[in-house]
């Protein structure tokens, strides 16, 4: 059984498409797995708006999702520093799922990096 906000966020994924002319951008794939690419726009450091692409497990969806909304309205400087132990705040992390897990943060962590 998943966490409660790993079914809502899979079921009800927020922030899902293409951004035109992002700021930044970030992505990260793995072979026979997924892939992910996340689109920034950028103002002053602070994100103004993010979007995303996912093929992927519910988990590696969900997160995009959480990191989505978590990263609005956030300075780029802060989210540099999300871990998986970050995400370990928001649900309890199965050790089976890390891989999916890590998919879409490195996804994000490219993105933010490059910002």
């Amino acid at each position: 059984m998943y966490p409660k906000i790993i079914q809502e966020h899979f079921t009800y994924p927020k922030n899902v498409g293409r951004m035109k002319n992002p700021t930044a951008t970030g992505s990260f794939s793995m072979p026979d797995l997924a892939k992910a690419v996340f689109y920034f726009l950028i103002e002053e450091g602070i994100v103004k708006d993010i979007k995303y692409q996912i093929a992927g497990c519910p988990f590696a969806i969900a997160v995009c999702s959480i990191l989505s909304e978590y990263a609005k309205g956030k300075n780029v400087k802060e989210l540099k520093n999300i871990t998986l132990d970050t995400l370990g705040l928001f649900f309890e992390i199965p050790t089976e799922k890390e891989e999916c897990i890590n998919l879409s943060l490195n996804a994000f962590l490219d993105g933010v990096k490059s910002a």
